[in-house]
């Protein structure tokens, strides 16, 4: 970073650029706070395993997933088994399933903190007649 000085006056010029030395080596002194401490990763939780009928709404929720030492920044559901469906926002907390019929189906949740820590947690969804 520069200094402008418009000043035509050369003692006060010495000053700014003085204090302007002093101020920087002030700052890359200070220490910071969380160097060292280490990031703990998120806890993803997809909820217990789920028995649905076929004519009941099918909801994925991923919110009791925790973040100990900061924030979930990313949600992702991804189906593992099952006949294909579709899941209306696959980047949510909170999202539907549609396009489910009679059958097991495996969803995985990855969550993802703001450091980039990341941890999955599968659930099992049971559709019956």
């Amino acid at each position: 970073m520069g200094v402008v000085l418009m000043n035509k006056n050369p003692s006060m010029k010495a000053i700014l650029l003085v204090a302007y030395v002093m101020t920087s080596f002030a700052f890359a002194q200070q220490q910071d706070p969380v160097k060292g401490v280490k990031n703990l990763p998120p806890q993803a939780n997809a909820g217990t395993d789920l028995v649905f009928s076929s004519t009941d709404i099918v909801q994925l929720d991923g919110t009791a997933s925790r973040e100990p030492d900061g924030i979930i920044s990313r949600y992702h559901w991804l189906q593992l088994s099952g006949t294909p469906v579709s899941i209306a926002n696959q980047n949510a907390a909170i999202s539907g399933v549609s396009n489910i019929k009679p059958g097991e189906y495996k969803f995985l949740l990855t969550v993802t903190d703001e450091k980039g820590s990341i941890a999955t947690d599968e659930l099992k969804v049971t559709i019956r007649e």
